[in-house]
């Protein structure tokens, strides 16, 4: 078994001493070796160096018995794991309690984390997702741009906040996106009919999902054009 470098090891080492219940710990990290061992009298041992005949580390000693009892406080569910672990669940429900972290991490590995453990994790998910947000917001224009040269046709036009720019500051306020061939294919192939809806967005990006729509010859709903803004009214 090899390793990209010692972090992809650690990612292993972490997974496999949560998912064992058992209290691995690095004795020696260098750039050459990495050791690992157990708790005292414990016989697990691993030794991993660097691979002369490619990139990264290989495993050359493992040695996977234990004689140790099961931890329930490991050392190995650090914040980092607890953030990696929980991302893509606080990312779909930024509402997704610390409290409910820790059950989470208590019932499926039967660990022991504090909640302020799980409170820095979750800030940290909640910085990380702040960041992600604003670097895709920054992205939009530019994406209008290209859809208008990869889809020739197409309506598409992304609208800044004319106070904030007033300011000096560039702050989304509302998009519209309409293919071509969404339009062609609503003329050529749906009823004339369009209807209008529109849903709250939930997460850190607040606002509203406004979509028009047909219906075509199979009696199904055919996309014709949405648009995001930031309040349901007449105007937008």
């Amino acid at each position: 078994m090899t390793f990209l470098d010692r972090g992809e090891l650690r990612k292993a080492i972490d997974k496999y001493a949560i998912e064992n219940g058992v209290n691995v710990k690095i004795v020696k990290s260098e750039k050459k070796m990495v050791i690992a061992t157990c708790q005292r009298g414990c016989p697990f041992r691993l030794y991993v160096s660097k691979d002369r005949d490619g990139v990264g580390y290989m495993l050359k000693t493992l040695v996977h018995e234990h004689m140790c009892a099961r931890v329930y406080k490991n050392r190995r569910a650090s914040v980092t794991w607890l953030a990696k672990h929980f991302k893509d669940k606080i990312q779909d429900n930024p509402q997704y309690s610390t409290s409910e972290m820790k059950k989470e991490v208590e019932r499926d590995f039967k660990l022991f984390v504090s909640k302020y453990k799980c409170k820095r994790a979750k800030r940290r998910i909640m910085q990380d997702m702040d960041g992600g947000f604003l670097d895709e917001f920054d992205k939009l224009e530019a994406y209008c741009k290209e859809l208008k040269v990869s889809n020739p046709g197409s309506d598409v036009s992304v609208e800044l906040s004319p106070e904030a720019l007033e300011q000096g500051r560039r702050v989304f306020r509302r998009m519209y996106v309409c293919f071509n061939s969404s339009k062609v294919g609503w003329k050529v192939g749906c009823r004339p009919f369009i209807s209008l809806d529109g849903t709250f967005l939930k997460g850190k990006a607040r606002g509203i999902l406004l979509t028009a729509v047909g219906i075509d010859a199979n009696d199904s709903m055919f996309p014709i054009v949405f648009g995001l803004t930031e309040k349901e009214t007449t105007v937008n």
